[in-house]
């Protein structure tokens, strides 16, 4: 073996000009692949890492309510933050999303903006804080000054936006927008830095810390409006985490227990919920000597359940009651409230009284109250086995969004039906999870969906990047197309070159190849000769493909590009060439030529060797 390494190596230094230009027709074939692999990667690295994950996440979970897309919250935002980070592999992100449409007024100029609640204070990585501050190439002012409280609504406002506004730093900023309860507001801002976007995403919003921007809005203290959630390789895994996730998200029964009373007559009539959103949200407790849960004189503990009132449900619904509604009443109504009729002797209610449930609140251990109207009383019924009253959806999520109820047990004494009772499938859910989906159009023909469900229940839905920003996503997949032609490109010209180069090599050599032959060296030796002396060439052609990449990626990465307000521009960093290089694709790279160069030489070698050795002294060329 080693006279055969000998042999090729002599061979190969032996026809220098022949084995450059070959070598130097794969050493440029290799460069322009680790260049054109690099910068994909580059670009992907940009895509992936920086714009997707500061724009919409690489998952992320979106919540809806009664089909208004501009009114993005969630009630019990702690329990699902907490779901999402124990669906998630480690090393990867969760954090909450907001923001606001609105119209800014600068001097002398206004425009639409989108107000971005920016996460400045949660844990994060030295890496992904770096990415996070390369989105903000700081003219004046610092990232860190969204955090000043000398000033009033510190914000940061990317250079363009601000030219157009005429604002400087210290500037005042007024902004219009309506908060996620739809009421019109009005706030100042102060500009606290000005930046150059690194790309298109970052010219529209302007920033803020995301407690400000969470107090403008008007969520309370645990709200959410949106989660963000980032990975480390979210190709390989966002849509398996993302399934993950919605399993683990599947909605439980939505129920409140508590103490039922009739309430007084001459009371004002309130619509269900409203007491609850106006009690301890606007700070109120129970006054001096008012008995609280479970001690008022005369209150019984009733279950109170939602049901569903689209079409479907509520057809469905009214066939399984019949039996047991008045005589009256033919179908159910989209404003009826059922009350059990043991639970209304025992308090002496009758269609159009008024009753009050009172009920432990999850947060802050406070109190919440349902406010009800009966619209009729259930005779005895094997589906209703305790104390319990159906609310029409409207009225139930009305309350029971307003003062979250403290989840409640059989042990209790909660009537809570299973899954076996034929009522269950009528009734409410805490929220309304969405079917999960692959692409931008059935994300969609979802969305469109959701005003057909005629539930007042908040719809929530996980996404990918896939589905919620398929056209970045489709740009990398172009990109390797391109990439991935090129490589087909050269690896054609590289398997002509070396059948080319060694058919005349062996045509020169034909008398060398006849005398080797005569003394006595076997076929399988000549072969080899000849495919060791293509791999030498091939391998010493990458390592010098190879620096010429890298000195070519620093090269280009010099050269000053000026895209502001060009799209493109979002595929470079700091105005130049971001590369990006892929050791495994690289290592990819170099075995495929090897191989190609290795298997076409195959053929011209087997052919070397098959010659007689008779014939091939007789040649004379």
């Amino acid at each position: 073996m080693r006279l055969l390494l000998i042999i090729s190596l002599r061979n190969l230094f032996r026809q220098k000009r022949r084995s450059a230009l070959l070598g130097a027709a794969i050493a440029i074939g290799m460069a322009i692949l680790v260049i054109a692999n690099s910068f994909s990667h580059g670009i992907s690295d940009l895509l992936f890492n920086r714009i997707l994950a500061f724009v919409s996440g690489h998952v992320s979970v979106a919540f809806t309510q009664n089909g208004n897309a501009m009114r993005p919250y969630f009630r019990d935002g702690e329990r699902l933050m907490e779901t999402a980070r124990r669906a998630f592999p480690e090393g990867s992100r969760v954090t909450e999303g907001v923001g606001l449409f609105s119209r800014a007024i600068g001097n002398g100029r206004s425009d639409n903006v989108i107000l971005v609640g920016m996460d400045t204070r949660s844990k994060a990585t030295k890496k992904q804080v770096a990415d996070l501050k390369a989105n903000f190439r700081m003219v004046q002012g610092r990232y860190e000054d969204l955090q000043r409280d000398d000033i009033e609504n510190p914000v940061l406002v990317a250079s363009d936006k601000a030219e157009y506004l005429k604002l400087r730093l210290g500037d005042a900023v007024k902004v219009r927008f309506q908060d996620i309860y739809g009421r019109s507001q009005a706030a100042s801002l102060t500009v606290a830095g000005i930046f150059h976007p690194a790309n298109v995403f970052m010219s529209a919003p302007v920033f803020l810390d995301l407690r400000v921007v969470r107090r403008l809005a008007g969520y309370g203290q645990h709200d959410i409006g949106q989660i963000y959630v980032t990975m480390p390789d979210p190709k390989a895994h966002a849509v398996e985490a993302a399934d993950r996730l919605h399993g683990m998200l599947h909605p439980p029964l939505a129920a409140a227990f508590g103490r039922l009373e009739k309430a007084a007559r001459g009371a004002g009539a309130q619509s269900a919920g409203v007491q609850a959103a106006v009690g301890r949200r606007a700070g109120t407790q129970p006054a001096a000597g008012e008995a609280s849960v479970g001690q008022r004189a005369g209150a019984q503990p009733a279950t109170v359940l939602g049901f569903r009132v689209d079409s479907s449900s509520l057809s469905g619904l009214s066939r399984l009651l019949k039996p047991y509604l008045p005589a009256a009443m033919d179908s159910l109504r989209r404003t009826d409230v059922l009350i059990d009729h043991a639970l209304a002797d025992s308090l002496g209610l009758h269609v159009g009284d008024r009753c009050l449930l009172r009920y432990r609140a999850k947060h802050d251990t406070g109190e919440g109250v349902a406010d009800l109207k009966v619209t009729a009383v259930l005779a005895d019924n094997p589906m209703v086995s305790g104390h319990a009253i159906l609310v029409n959806d409207k009225d139930f999520y009305a309350f029971y969004y307003a003062e979250w109820p403290l989840a409640p047990t059989r042990e209790q004494g909660a009537f809570l039906p299973d899954s076996g009772n034929a009522l269950y499938p009528f009734l409410c859910r805490e929220w309304n999870l969405l079917p999960r989906t692959r692409t931008t159009e059935e994300l969609r023909r979802k969305y469109q969906d959701i005003p057909g469900m005629k539930s007042h229940a908040t719809t929530v839905d996980v996404q990918t990047m896939y589905e919620s920003a398929s056209m970045v996503v489709k740009l990398e997949y172009a990109l390797n197309l391109i990439t991935l032609a090129a490589v087909l490109i050269l690896f054609f010209i590289i398997q002509v070159g070396v059948i080319n180069t060694l058919r005349m090599t062996i045509r020169e050599r034909t008398r060398e190849i006849g005398t080797i032959r005569a003394i006595g060296m076997q076929k399988s030796s000549v072969r080899s000769i000849f495919m060791l002396e293509t791999f030498f060439l091939a391998w010493f052609a990458c390592c010098a493909g190879l620096a010429l990449a890298f000195v070519g990626m620093a090269l280009l990465h010099l050269i000053p590009f000026h895209m502001e307000g060009n799209p493109l521009g979002m595929l470079l960093v700091d105005g130049h060439l971001y590369f990006k290089s892929n050791p495994w694709g690289i290592i990819a790279y170099l075995a495929l030529i090897l191989a190609i160069a290795v298997g076409t030489a195959w053929f011209p070698s087997r052919r070397a060797a098959d010659l007689p050795a008779a014939e091939a002294l007789r040649h004379y060329g």
